[in-house]
Formats: C-alpha cells, sequence, structure tokens
C-alpha cells in the first residue's frame, strides 16, 4: 500500500486529511513561550486571535527526525508498505531535512521524499494529484517522481495587505525589493524556485483580482485551482466567481491559510494556487 505524507503547511485541515486518506505532519508554531502544534493545538480562528490580539510575534519551527520516524514506522508495517512524504519547499522550512534524516531510519526505496517547492495551497493541489496518480495503480516511486515534475506546473499568487508579517518571519525572500515601495499600494506575491518573489504592486483588492484572473487565464488549460484566504472570507467571493468563470472544467477548492503559513502572511491576505495538466 502506498501512503501519501505531508505537513501542515499544505493547509490541510484534520478532517480533509482523514477524508482523503493522508497522514498529516504538523509543524510548530510558538508564541513567546506557548508552544502549539499546528492545526492540533490551534486552529485558523484561534490562531488568527492569538496574532491579532498578541505583541509577541510568532516563530515557527519544523518536525523533528523522531516526529516523522514515529510517522513512517506506523505507516510501514507490511512489507509491501510504502511512502511518499510531500513537504513545503526546502528553502522555506527544514521540514523535508528532518523528514531524509528520519528515512535513513528505514529500508532504502520504501520512503519516497519529494521537495515540492510551494506551500499551502500549491501543496495541497500536488498532494490530491498523487493520491489520483496512487488511485490509478502507479507505484511509490513513480507516484513521487510525478509529484516533482508537476511542481513546475503550480503557480500560487497570494495578495497581501502587508509585508510586515513575512518581514517578520524572515521568509520575504526575494520580496525584500518590494519593502520600502508600498505606500497606498498591496503586494502581489508568487513563488519562484521555491522561495517568495515579487509579482506587482496593485492599488486595490479590484486590481489584484483582475491580475490573478489574467494570470490564470495565460495558464490554461489547468487541473485544478485552490483559493485560500487568511481570515477574510467576505473578499474570496467575486474571486471564486471569476476564477470559476475563467477555469472552466477545472476542480476549484475553496480554503484557509493556517497557523504556520498565516504568520507570515498575516490576516487579510487572499491567494489563488493554479495546477498546469499533464
Amino acid at each position: 500500500m502506498i501512503h501519501i505524507v505531508t505537513d501542515s503547511t499544505s493547509d490541510i485541515t484534520a478532517a480533509e486529511a482523514q477524508t482523503l486518506g493522508i497522514t498529516l505532519v504538523p509543524l510548530v508554531v510558538r508564541f513567546g513561550d506557548d508552544q502549539y502544534r499546528d492545526g492540533v493545538d490551534l486552529d485558523a480562528d484561534a490562531f488568527y486571535n492569538l496574532l491579532q490580539n498578541n505583541s509577541v510575534h510568532p516563530t515557527t519551527s519544523q518536525p523533528t527526525p523522531e516526529q516523522f520516524v514515529e510517522v513512517y514506522r506506523a505507516l510501514l508495517r507490511d512489507p509491501d508498505d510504502a511512502v511518499v512524504s510531500m513537504h513545503i519547499s526546502s528553502k522555506l522550512s527544514g521540514t523535508l531535512a528532518s523528514a531524509h534524516v528520519a528515512a535513513k531510519e528505514f529500508d532504502s526505496g520504501r520512503i519516497h521524499l519529494v521537495d515540492t517547492e510551494t506551500v499551502s495551497a500549491g501543496l495541497m493541489l500536488l498532494v490530491r494529484a498523487s493520491l489520483q496518480d496512487v488511485a490509478a495503480g502507479k507505484d511509490a516511486a513513480a507516484v513521487a517522481e510525478m509529484a516533482r515534475k508537476r511542481s513546475a506546473k503550480v503557480t500560487i499568487l497570494v495578495l497581501l495587505d502587508t509585508l510586515t508579517y513575512l518581514q517578520r518571519g524572515g521568509r520575504i525572500g526575494r520580496a525584500q525589493a518590494l519593502v520600502g515601495s508600498l505606500l497606498s499600494v498591496k503586494p502581489m506575491l508568487t513563488m519562484k524556485a521555491g522561495e517568495v518573489a515579487p509579482m506587482a504592486r496593485v492599488r486595490n483588492q479590484r486590481q489584484g483580482v483582475d491580475r490573478i484572473i489574467a494570470e490564470l487565464k495565460a495558464r490554461l488549460p489547468l487541473r485544478g485551482v485552490a483559493i485560500f484566504h487568511a481570515r477574510v472570507p467576505e473578499l474570496i467571493g467575486e474571486l471564486r466567481d471569476r476564477v470559476c468563470a475563467t477555469t472552466g472544467d477545472a476542480e476549484v477548492l475553496l480554503g484557509r491559510v493556517g497557523p504556520v503559513v498565516g504568520a507570515y502572511t498575516g490576516p487579510g491576505g487572499i491567494g489563488v494556487a493554479s495546477l498546469g495538466v499533464d
């Protein structure tokens, strides 16, 4: 049996993971001395309440190798079991490094690690595509290789309310170029080569949505699209309608940015991830 493992930065909820039949490994969010497992001890609502009412900026950390060993051991009970472990970009987190350390405890060929070079909705779309590969009868090595190749077909477009949280968290990457030039404008970011990169500066949400739709049109046809928000569900109605009208038969999923990713986006952001066809 092939088991799909991912981490909580996929922003797949525990309930969704159970329905999908995958295993989530939580990262950790800290507010000072208080520590929470992403999606286990702290859900999105509780996290944003803490974020907006706490003078301490949150920090995050990857799962330990020991956590991964425990997960892999539970899944590799039978000789025919294999794991495809798909994780946040290695340029954003040490999560994959922990998984690599853990994988050395098991026989070669039983655990296949994938640096998806993405995060949040982008990672979630890749996980869902890999589940379809498993259902189609692909072996674990093929599932992992297809996921690596598909990572180049993932696009993330994020319209933030501010760069403050990304800058404080040290994950700003090439988007640092936008700092200091954002008076009366909103930053639009993307992912390039596994790190955060600037996309555009827009004056308001409508202009940002127009740009997102234009970028999606340029990438048609699409296999799937995911629309996520950071505690602003009221902002995604028009975006959802326009995305659905643009992408035709592509599956459109809705979700929210969870605690670890939200520590860097802050509240008020919306984003779209898309996955191109194979």
